[in-house]
This record gives structure tokens, C-alpha cells and sequence, in this order.
């Protein structure tokens, strides 16, 4: 069971036991709305529920643009280093409407994985450009508010990817895989880092809710703008 599906059950069991306690008049109501818990958790896998806190979460515009900045990451580091992206989903509804757990995000093309599988796994080429991808919603999150609290998901990509490696080049540890985690948070901090003005036009039209080919479109012509843009002048120095 997922640590969200073990937190609703013990929310259960401690209202059945408090249902117990108050009497019959109460105890009934209770028991019924547990009951519509159960049946939800059951027969929908808790996405009602799951649902209902991701709208709650996506009310307040800070946690809104949080979610946004980590998308940004993705969609700018999937666009640096020329990973196939299909679209991308921005908030709990349009997330439910397309069977995605919580609040969307950017959405892979899986041709790639596809042939990954074909050839009974991924290059270390690959591995390194798709660990950034990953990484790079954790490295926006860090570089904007000093802590990361939306990448367990990444993560649990992540290693999918690590353990994919051929088995011919195996990561032995969870140390090691760790290590590869940090390796690439690193590097993501430092390709957000070296690209600002395309990070914030990625900001703006995720915002905006652009296409996807609109939000590529601009951030190719933030890159190329900032190509043109001749170099600062040296500063001089005395003979």
C-alpha cells in the first residue's frame, strides 16, 4: 500500500474506534461517511479523495506556481538536451480528466522506452540526459525556494531508469544509486542555472497555459536570441 492509501486507513480505523466511543446518535453519521470513504477507496482506488486534496493544494497561488516552476525545469532541460516530449497537464482536474495522479506535469514521448526495451536497455547516453530530465524539477524547486517537496515521483522514475541499465554495467548499491540521483540534481541546478531567460519564458507560458509547440517555439527563440547577443567586453587590463 502507497504511504497515502496506509494514512487514509488509519484515518478510517480511528473513526470507526471514535464512532465506537460517542454513542448511537453520533456513531451513525460517522459510520456512514466512513463507509463512503471505504467504498471510494475501493472502488475508485482513492483518486475522489486524492482528487479533493489536490484541488485544495492548487487553490493557493503559491503552491500553484510551485508546482509551475517544477514543471518548467522538466520542460526546459527536456528541451536543452532534446528529449521527445507529447504535451504536458497542469492541474488536479485536467490531471483526473487524463487519468494522471495529482496535479499533471510534463508528459514523455515513449518511443524512446520502447526501444530501450527492444534493446534490453537504455545506453549510459541516454541514462545521463534522462536522469537530468528527471532531476530537473527537484533542481528548479531547490534553486528557487531552498528545499524540494514534489519529487518523490521523479525519483521512483529515476531508479526505473538505473535499474534499466544493461546488465552488463550494473548499479550494485543503493549507494551508488544515490549517488547518480545527486549527480544529476547537480547538474540540473547548473543547466537552470546557466539559462535563465529561457527558465522564465518557460515560467510565463506554463502560466499561460500554452501549447506545447508555442512553449518549445519560445524557448528556441530565448535560446537564440541570447546566442546573438555579442559577448560582454573583457574588462582591460594594464601593461
Amino acid at each position: 500500500m502507497s504511504e497515502a492509501g496506509i494514512t487514509r486507513a488509519a484515518w478510517i480505523v480511528a473513526a470507526l474506534v471514535v464512532s465506537a466511543a460517542l454513542g448511537p446518535r453520533l456513531a451513525l453519521p460517522l459510520s456512514g461517511m466512513v463507509g463512503l470513504v471505504i467504498v471510494e477507496q475501493v472502488a475508485f482506488g482513492g483518486r475522489l479523495s486524492g482528487l479533493l486534496g489536490a484541488l485544495l493544494d492548487w487553490a493557493s497561488p503559491a503552491y500553484r506556481q510551485r508546482v509551475i516552476r517544477h514543471e518548467a525545469g522538466h520542460l526546459l532541460v527536456a528541451h536543452l538536451l532534446g528529449i521527445p516530449l507529447r504535451g504536458y497537464v497542469l492541474g488536479p482536474w485536467q490531471a483526473f480528466r487524463h487519468g494522471i495522479p495529482g496535479y499533471g506535469g510534463v508528459e514523455l514521448d515513449q518511443a524512446p522506452m520502447r526501444t530501450w526495451e527492444a534493446q534490453g536497455g537504455l545506453s549510459w547516453a541516454d541514462l545521463e540526459r534522462y536522469g537530468l530530465f528527471w532531476m530537473a524539477g527537484a533542481a528548479a524547486e531547490s534553486l528557487q525556494y531552498g528545499q524540494v517537496v514534489g519529487d518523490e515521483e521523479d525519483r521512483q522514475q529515476l531508479a526505473k531508469l538505473l535499474a534499466g541499465i544493461p546488465a552488463a554495467q550494473p548499479l550494485t548499491s543503493a549507494a551508488q544509486m544515490r549517488a547518480y540521483i545527486n549527480r544529476f540534481l547537480r547538474q540540473s541546478q547548473a543547466l537552470l542555472q546557466a539559462h535563465p531567460e529561457a527558465y522564465a519564458v518557460a515560467v510565463r507560458h506554463l502560466e499561460q497555459g500554452s501549447p506545447l509547440q508555442d512553449c518549445l517555439a519560445a524557448l528556441a527563440a530565448s535560446l537564440e536570441e541570447r546566442r546573438q547577443q555579442p559577448p560582454s567586453p573583457s574588462s582591460e587590463t594594464s601593461c
